[in-house]
């Protein structure tokens, strides 16, 4: 069965971002996949330390709650991230879960685990879903190193408003394809 990992970096549980993810979830599910879900603001965990040693090793020497989802994702056929825009950027803790990555590279910098497909989502409040698109960019380069092939970013405008996405029929949509494309 496939398998499908799911972080969400919002600390709002029941917000744009929560709400896009889990169409994507019902999509992924509708398809015959699994789904492993994790909030990040209801985990603890450290930011990466530098330390190096997933460079002796395949894996994070950290043991907090992080940790076990970084092992599910070696395994998982696909990756979906989601943060609203705080400040022109992703929230801390999807950037600390970013870094806690690197155990995913070799030595060289070459993927250890495969490729995963991997789907961005985004919430902001700014009208024009272009606004960061070269953030998203920037952010993407990292991906093909960790054996992340971007299939697509999702993003959700307005959501200054707790539910632009409940109500942005179209949206919704596309985010429930992008779920069921995370599977084949």
């Amino acid at each position: 069965m496939k398998k499908v990992v799911i972080f969400n970096g919002s600390p709002r549980m029941d917000g744009n971002t929560a709400t896009i993810l889990n169409i994507v979830a019902r999509g992924v599910r509708d398809n015959g996949a699994q789904v492993k879900f994790y909030t990040l603001f209801k985990m603890k965990f450290m930011a990466c330390q530098s330390c190096f040693a997933c460079r002796m090793n395949d894996d994070c020497i950290i043991r907090d709650e992080l940790h076990g989802a970084l092992q599910e994702v070696k395994t998982a056929d696909g990756v979906v991230v989601g943060s609203p825009i705080y400040m022109m950027q992703m929230t801390g803790p999807v950037k600390n879960m970013y870094d806690r990555l690197f155990p995913l590279t070799d030595s060289q910098y070459n993927p250890r685990f495969g490729t995963k497909k991997l789907l961005t989502v985004y919430s902001q409040g700014i009208e024009n879903s272009h606004m960061f698109e070269s953030y998203f960019e920037y952010t993407a380069a990292m991906f093909p190193m960790l054996g992340l092939k971007l299939i697509g970013n999702i993003v959700c405008v307005n959501a200054n408003d707790p539910e632009s996405a409940e109500h942005n029929a179209e949206l919704k949509i596309q985010a429930y394809e992008a779920g069921k494309a995370l599977t084949i």
